[in-house]
């Protein structure tokens, strides 16, 4: 059972991302969280940095598909400037989003890369699928309150995974 928490590849940013690692593993679509992930959860739009990172995965010919937890309003508004493809209220780490996703797109479980921030939403949720999952550490501190939640159980999570040697908070795999 804690297999399904320990993500493929651990970041410490989605800046240090390597899109090169992606291609190797014959990726062709990133299913990337937002809210923590690229940016705050207050924060209404992309910064600098999330612009250029966005810029690279395309230019890498790798499609990106935002899924968040979050509100259509927010999900769709922040994808709005990018002609970017959005998944609102997707109840992850639940299947039937990600299944959703696959069905309007075409793309096949070996072609996908989850990003995201949670163990408990983005890695289960992705892990769940077979797909190739990528763990950021948040880009914020301060979380949403029904965040807070899933934030103590995955301190719990993540003791588990650091007592088995699986996984260690802040132990990144930026060398790969």
């Amino acid at each position: 059972m804690l297999k399904l928490f320990v993500p493929h590849y651990y970041i410490e940013s989605f800046q240090t991302l390597s899109i090169e690692y992606l291609k190797k593993n014959h990726i062709k679509v990133l299913f990337c969280d937002i809210d923590n992930t690229l940016v705050a959860h207050d924060e209404a739009s992309a910064n600098e940095k999330v612009i250029a990172f966005l810029q690279k995965v395309k230019q890498a010919h790798i499609e990106v598909i935002f899924i968040s937890n979050n509100v259509k309003e927010r999900v769709y508004r922040f994808a709005e400037d990018f002609d970017i493809k959005a998944y609102a209220f997707a109840r992850k780490p639940l299947k039937m989003t990600y299944k959703k996703i696959m069905r309007d797109t075409g793309y096949k479980k070996g072609e996908i890369a989850v990003l995201g921030d949670q163990l408990l939403t983005d890695i289960l949720g992705g892990n769940r699928m077979g797909y190739f999952t990528i763990l950021t550490s948040p880009v914020v501190k301060k979380d949403l309150t029904c965040t807070k939640l899933n934030r103590k159980i995955e301190s719990i999570v993540y003791f588990m995974l650091e007592k088995r040697k699986k996984l260690r908070r802040g132990v990144y795999d930026e060398n790969m």
